[in-house]
């Protein structure tokens, strides 16, 4: 018996190795970030029985579609975008500089004339969504990381249900790791009156398209191909409800009607199509616009999606672009702040050179880990001068950029590593002013519910917390 063990144990050390030999080489060709590299070498090296499973499961960082180019062929969804503007003509050098990066790494080009409206707080998202989903006449499309099995969660799906049974196409894309629960109950009722729910990548290998990671983050709800809603919440009752009370998140979102909705729509259609293989669904998709002059002045947006699907990072390279050519001032609110050191060079690099960095961030967060890495970099950050902020009252889970008065980001994408290089993300870049205003206004107020975090103070924290911040970095680019 105990030899059989020996046997048992040895051979499974012996294949771990072998694993850890075969691994190592294709990691290091991957051209990771350094310290990604290093820490998944370092596990598989020194515990391969855990490491290699481990890369497995969590380790892939890309994925192809296939289904992409039958996307883009399909005349039925194909429609032309008007109103389209080139990036030289936007309003401003840093405008045009992100607007140049973002279309050359793959977003579509920024398009004008959209009627924006930016949405503070679960209750004012809590009716736009219902009056979103309760004015559709031909089509709801939606998609979302997590949709919770919560009383908001349950009525969401029955509104949906509803408006399936009147004869709308309701088309739903749900994560299938963040909304696993949901798939497997509440979603039923939609299903029956004739709405289609699809899951997004299964997390177990039993799928022919399947990982335990790479997960789809976006955040999205379109009416009719006409208006849509973005940003960063979720549907469960700590996103969203009809009254403000305890355990409701500090959230922000935004509606946009116009030509923009186009771009979201090719958006939703794309990770349709990845999800089902349904290249084609009916319904009117592509509405015509409205006439060049009946369209409302300004509304500069640029859709902006990013994800192990695609060759570049573009979220990623739009914010690069605007920190380091930033001149007055960088605002973020973030849940989770977990830069690489490109990000976090900028922002120290901004300050330094006399630009106003603020960073939002909650005074706790749902995920310690990721909580305890992103205070590494606050002493390094305060150094240099950038002055951070903690909310206080709630979990503060907007996504908001606004650097100078040029460029403002809402969207699904954290300020971290995972955002930027594993999750499927929707940003959108706003330019014009009154837009970036709102934006703006919205993060003032925020502050006034926050505290400074005071430099001298937190370099006086306790040695095991100072470990554990450290730790938590290191294995922060497995996250």
């Amino acid at each position: 018996m105990h030899d059989g063990w020996r046997i048992a144990a040895l051979v499974l050390s012996t294949a771990g190795y072998v694993f850890a030999l075969i691994l190592i080489p294709r990691i290091i060709l991957e051209r990771r970030q350094p310290a990604a590299t290093v820490a998944w070498v370092l596990s598989i090296a020194l515990l391969p029985v855990v490491g290699v499973p481990l890369y497995f499961l969590v380790g892939g960082r890309r994925i192809r579609r296939h289904i992409r180019a039958k996307i883009v062929a399909s005349g039925s969804i194909k429609g032309p975008v008007e109103s389209r503007v080139r990036p030289e003509d936007l309003p401003s050098p840093i405008a045009a500089s992100c607007g140049r990066v973002l279309s050359t790494t793959g977003a579509p080009m920024p398009v004008a004339g959209n009627r924006v409206t930016v949405i503070e707080g679960g209750v004012a998202a809590f009716d736009a969504v219902l009056g979103l989903i309760e004015g559709a006449r031909d089509h709801i499309h939606g998609q979302f990381f997590i949709l919770d099995v919560d009383v908001i969660g349950k009525r969401f799906i029955h509104a949906l249900a509803s408006r399936a049974r009147a004869g709308v196409r309701v088309r739903l894309l749900l994560d299938a790791v963040g909304s696993w629960r949901a798939l497997l109950g509440i979603v039923g009722p939609l299903r029956k009156a004739g709405g289609h729910v699809a899951a997004f990548l299964p997390a177990l290998p039993l799928h022919r398209k399947w990982s335990a990671h790479l997960r789809n983050h976006r955040k999205l709800l379109i009416a009719d191909g006409r208006a849509a809603i973005v940003g960063g919440m979720n549907i469960g009752k700590r996103y969203m409800r009809p009254r403000a009370g305890r355990g409701l998140w500090r959230d922000s979102a935004m509606t946009v009607e116009g030509a923009a909705v186009r771009d979201l729509q090719h958006l939703f259609l794309d990770d349709w199509a990845f999800a089902t293989e349904e290249t084609a669904p009916e319904g009117d998709l592509f509405p015509p616009l409205p006439p060049h002059g009946t369209r409302l002045p300004g509304g500069m947006l640029q859709v902006v999606a990013s994800g192990p699907d695609r060759a570049m990072r573009p979220i990623y390279q739009g914010v690069f672009t605007a920190f380091t050519l930033a001149r007055r001032r960088i605002w973020i609110a973030t849940p989770y702040f977990v830069p690489d050191d490109a990000i976090s060079t900028s922002l120290e690099n901004a300050a330094l050179r006399g630009v106003d960095v603020r960073l939002l961030v909650p005074k706790k967060s749902d995920l310690k880990t990721v909580w305890l890495a992103g205070r590494s970099y606050f002493e390094d950050l305060m150094a240099a001068g950038v002055r951070i902020f903690l909310y206080q009252p709630t979990n503060l889970h907007s996504k908001v950029l606004i650097i100078d008065d040029d460029v403002g980001v809402v969207g699904s994408s954290n300020v971290d590593i995972r955002s930027f290089f594993l999750n499927f993300e929707l940003g959108v870049f706003v330019y014009s002013g009154k837009e970036i205003d709102a934006l703006s206004a919205g993060f003032e107020t925020d502050l006034l519910s926050a505290i400074e975090l005071d430099a001298a103070r937190f370099r006086l924290r306790p040695r095991l917390a100072r470990l554990l911040e450290d730790t938590a970095r290191i294995f922060s680019p497995l996250f």
